[in-house]
């Protein structure tokens, strides 16, 4: 069995938050969702389904039954469930996708939880519109070409992201990191509930500590919040950096879905028309 890849949803989120990536992925022949892991609000879980040695690249999802809990109770119950996970079901590593807040949450798990040997390692992350630095720089409106240009370090710094900074040097060394921002044309520089600048903000905190960390930014109706996590060509790009042992993901790549049939990978000064 290789690395199984779990999926987390983010705040108020439910079941619907990661099919689509899930069924995306388990259609075009990438992996398998074999277990669903309800964990209700006193830590205690119900696991629905098995995990079979025999397949090559087994999902799980996971469902908190209190979808409004607070980041650290929800990184106390995933941590709970990876020791689970490999004492269990034999599980060695895992790959980690989180929307919203599930990506804060598995990133924070990684950090707090990254020298526990009684984890399996992780291998890879998808991290899909997380407020890493809370609201900060949400009416920034900074073009593509700026955001391609500039540092992932954020202006502003919530106490919060400074304390996981501070503990950065934690998180697994061996993992890549593939963060999906979104941007919806004319609401300034945001997907409509989170920040450019504060997605990109986990750039910063990883680099130099991860493996990689590659930067997918999607522009146009795609780039909302809520459709990111639904959208074929995420899905696409998601499916590769995690199972396509081929594929080389690229520091930046734009997806501008007002123009669905092409993905481009641009450098700066051919981005004008995406100003």
């Amino acid at each position: 069995m290789n690395a199984v890849t779990i999926f987390v949803h983010g705040f108020n989120g439910n079941a619907d938050s990661t099919d689509h990536l899930i069924h995306g992925a388990q259609k075009n022949g990438w992996a398998q969702k074999m277990l669903v892991v309800k964990i209700k609000n006193d830590g205690a879980m119900d696991f629905d389904g098995e995990l079979d040695q025999q397949v090559a690249n087994p999902m799980v999802q996971v469902l908190f039954e209190n979808n409004r809990a607070p980041e650290r109770r929800q990184v106390s119950w995933m941590h709970q469930l990876l020791i689970k996970l490999r004492q269990s079901f034999g599980v060695e590593q895992y790959n980690g996708v989180g929307h919203s807040l599930g990506s804060n949450v598995l990133v924070n798990l990684a950090i707090k939880f990254g020298k526990d040997s009684r984890l399996p390692a992780l291998k890879k992350l998808v991290t899909i519109a997380g407020p890493f630095n809370g609201l900060h720089g949400f009416l920034s409106q900074d073009t593509v070409k700026d955001v391609m240009t500039k540092s992932w370090e954020p202006n502003k710094r919530t106490h919060h992201f400074k304390k996981i900074v501070r503990n950065r040097h934690l998180f697994p060394k061996g993992a890549e990191v593939l963060n999906v921002i979104g941007s919806v044309d004319g609401i300034l520089n945001n997907d409509v509930y989170v920040a450019v600048d504060s997605a990109r903000a986990v750039g910063y905190l990883l680099d130099g500590v991860a493996a990689k960390v590659s930067e997918l930014m999607v522009i146009g109706p795609d780039g909302y919040h809520c459709e990111l996590n639904r959208s074929q060509n995420v899905s696409r790009e998601i499916n590769q950096f995690l199972w396509d042992e081929k594929y080389i993901a690229q520091d930046f790549k734009l997806i501008n879905s007002y123009r669905a049939d092409k993905v481009y990978q641009l450098a700066p000064e051919e981005l004008n028309w995406a100003n």
